[in-house]
């Protein structure tokens, strides 16, 4: 709450918006005739004009708490009301984002096809398969046409701004990407897997299926570990590994060592599962395979399972998994299955109808209704619906079964939940193209696991802080070598971070908002002492040092953006969304915690050093129950002229107390940035005007534009340290 965090705030401000539209101007590469179009242009110029709008304003709103509404305070309704304009600004923003505020309600496209658990559908896969085009390398197996389709999904899609941030992070540290920087061409991506020689010298170990359920009451599960190929004698170790499940409450942990005789392919591990009366969610456990003793572990080296709680009548819907069907028109039939989750008890059921969507109800199958029953201890129902056959030479006709209509036993039942309750069916023709969009599209979520975000396990975390990463297929460099070894230590202290499987993410959360306050109190603290060394003013030193540490990663999240996308929605976006939210949430947070704190508590003996100690005439520190006839003020150690804010603050001897927040050379900094920023603003009109988008375009006006930003921003840094230095004062 002192100096230091306004001023890093606003310094951090003037960072992002000059210096960093600066560098992404000038990094769009130049047009080569094909995909590549040498501009980016804002496409939601309604998001845009909020963000820019309020990225303005919340700075003009430091100025009219601390010099106009309160001078050199925050009171608790400027601390609550500060603090609200940030869900104000984030529901404005996604609002327009989803037309809220458009004659049409149509939203825009779905932007990220996979992050973090997304599974890739058969109609994706397909999609990818036709816009593949000349990229594609026509003698690619499905295993290597999944590795490139996966890359070039990834490298197509519109990440978040979240991962463009982690990707920059692990750029700087030496760490694994999340973001692949380009698709190139196929040949250049293809998996090397395998072939049947190379399993012959070196055998693989897999878990048969990569899933496995059963009922809490079902007693045991029983999973089977296949070898390949099934010659000479071998062994490998297993174990259980809790995710949700609690071992010795939910399971029995097993561990031990398979041991396969010669031409022997499959063994089996059971695991004891135990039965209670609590009513609970389903959880899930891991068994693993390590330590083969010839060979390696396959891309199955674990397996999930699911243990079904059968206390509750549970819920229906269609599982992820479920919910793209793909069926050819001789097959005469297409199969949905339909799940029951979290409970089995009793009986519930729900109503379901087949509705069309390009498919021709009597044409291209019989659409059907009607109603499901789930008996006790039933947890998966099937749905049969007619295919016609056509004879079409080539078709691709699709319709949706639609749940609806719960039927439960009261308030003990939870619906459909938040579980899908569609399912969209394509017709297809050619027996080919089925197979090969169906296993191109399985070996594509396997391939998905190296760009999630996520983590599993805690080892897995460490593993991960530990190994040097860099983009595919490339060598780690000397940079990547030297930042590793330099951030290792915070990469090990921020791996005991639980998880982001455990409690459904909230505890990595929480988890992380402690680190973060943590390394922010670090980072201020150090700021301090370097400033002290060198002797710099702490608005100096947040202006500067500070603000550019901070602003380092949003650097290249938006350069990364400006370059991996075709609009500049999200590297400008990044730049004025973290403006306005900084000093709402970052400064506004706090300021409403302080003020309900020094509002509450009235001034103690911590205040009265912070901001001025009163004398009584006869030179004794003031006290509660003396006159306040003749109190003379000692400054605080704050050295801030805060001794003047105290004297201010009305009834302060009488017990009232309030958040001190002394302007300081802020408000000469704001007026600085906002002037700079209107700048800016303008000149990004001007480039969407004349050179057809905000960023890139031709290289001489694109230089020049990047060089008036930068210069911007060093008279930003110039009239900000002359303010604090006392040279400039308004």
């Amino acid at each position: 709450a002192e100096e230091l965090g306004p001023s890093t705030i606003v310094g951090s401000a003037a960072f992002n918006l000059l210096m960093i539209i600066s560098y992404c101007i000038s990094q769009i590469p130049e047009a080569d005739g094909e995909s590549e179009t040498g501009i980016r242009r804002i496409a939601d110029m309604s998001v845009f004009t909020i963000t820019g709008f309020f990225s303005v304003f919340a700075y003009l709103w430091l100025l009219i708490i601390l010099m106009v509404m309160t001078p050199n305070q925050v009171t608790v309704p400027e601390g609550i009301l500060s603090f609200l304009f940030f869900p104000l600004v984030v529901g404005l923003a996604y609002g327009a984002d989803r037309n809220w505020f458009k004659g049409d309600k149509i939203s825009p496209n779905q932007h990220i096809i996979g992050i973090q658990g997304h599974e890739f559908r058969a109609h994706e896969a397909a999609n990818l398969l036709k816009t593949a085009g000349k990229h594609a390398d026509g003698n690619m197996n499905p295993e290597e046409t999944a590795a490139f389709l996966t890359r070039m999904a990834m490298a197509q899609s519109k990440p978040s701004r979240a991962q463009h941030r982690i990707n920059a992070m692990r750029q700087m540290t030496g760490g694994k990407r999340v973001v692949p920087k380009n698709v190139g061409k196929a040949s250049d991506y293809v998996a090397k897997l395998p072939t049947a020689d190379e399993l012959e010298q070196t055998p693989e170990c897999n878990f048969a299926s990569g899933e496995y359920s059963v009922l809490e009451s079902g007693g045991t599960i029983t999973v089977s570990v296949v070898r390949l190929p099934a010659k000479g004698p071998f062994s490998v170790k297993y174990a259980t590994e809790g995710v949700t499940a609690t071992a010795g409450q939910d399971f029995e942990a097993v561990a031990g060592t398979l041991e396969f005789k010669d031409g022997e392919e499959e063994k089996e591990i059971t695991v004891k599962i135990k039965d209670d009366d609590d009513v609970e969610d389903d959880e899930t456990f891991l068994i693993k395979i390590s330590e083969p003793s010839v060979g390696k572990i396959g891309p199955f080296g674990s397996t999930t399972v699911t243990i079904i709680d059968d206390d509750e009548p549970g819920e229906i819907g269609i599982k992820d998994k479920d919910a793209e069907v793909s069926v050819l028109e001789a097959e005469e039939k297409a199969v949905v299955f339909i799940s029951r989750m979290n409970g089995s008890a009793g009986p519930i059921g729900c109503s379901y109808k087949c509705v069309p969507v390009t498919a021709v109800d009597g044409t291209n199958f019989k659409a059907v209704s009607g109603e499901l029953t789930f008996e006790a201890g039933q947890i998966s129902k099937k749905l049969d619906i007619p295919i016609i056959d056509t004879g079409a030479y080539e078709i691709n006709a699709s319709f949706t079964v639609e749940l609806f209509d719960f039927k439960g036993p009261g308030e003990r039942s939870k619906g459909f939940a938040d579980h899908k309750t569609k399912c969209n069916v394509t017709i297809v023709h050619d027996v080919a193209a089925k197979e090969m969009v169906d296993n191109v599209t399985k070996m594509m979520n396997m391939n998905m696991e190296q760009y999630n975000v996520g983590s599993t396990s805690w080892a897995g975390q460490f593993q991960e802080a530990l190994e040097i990463g860099c983009e595919d297929g490339e060598t780690p460099g000397t940079s990547d070598y030297v930042m590793h070894y330099i951030t290792l230590p915070w990469k090990l202290v921020f791996a005991i971070i639980p998880p982001t499987s455990i409690a459904g993410g909230w505890a990595c959360f929480f988890c992380a908002l402690v680190m973060t306050g943590i390394t922010t109190i670090i980072i201020g603290d150090i700021a301090a002492l370097f400033g002290c060394v060198y002797g710099l003013d702490k608005g100096t030193t947040a202006i500067t040092f500070v603000a550019l540490g901070t602003s380092l990663p949003d650097t290249f999240a938006s350069a990364s953006a400006a370059v991996g996308d075709d609009t500049a929605d999200a590297a400008i976006g990044n730049v004025t969304g973290s403006n306005a939210v900084n000093v709402f949430l970052g400064l506004g947070l706090p300021w409403m915690i302080a003020a309900f704190k020094w509002s509450g508590s009235g001034p103690d003996d911590v205040w009265f050093e912070k901001y001025g100690v009163p004398m009584n005439s006869d030179g004794t520190k003031w006290k509660s129950g003396d006159s306040s006839v003749g109190v003379t003020w000692v400054a605080g150690n704050d050295k801030q002229g805060c001794e003047l804010c105290a004297k201010e603050v009305d009834g302060v001897l009488d017990g009232k107390a309030v958040f001190i927040m002394p302007q300081g050379g802020l408000a000469l900094s704001v007026i600085t940035f906002c002037s700079c920023a209107m700048c800016c603003f303008a000149l990004l009109y001007y480039r969407r005007s004349t050179c057809g988008g905000e960023l890139g375009g031709p290289k001489g006006p694109a230089k020049a534009h990047s060089i008036i930003l930068a210069l911007l921003w060093l008279t930003y840094i110039v009239v900000s340290i002359m303010g604090n230095s006392g040279i400039i004062s308004i």
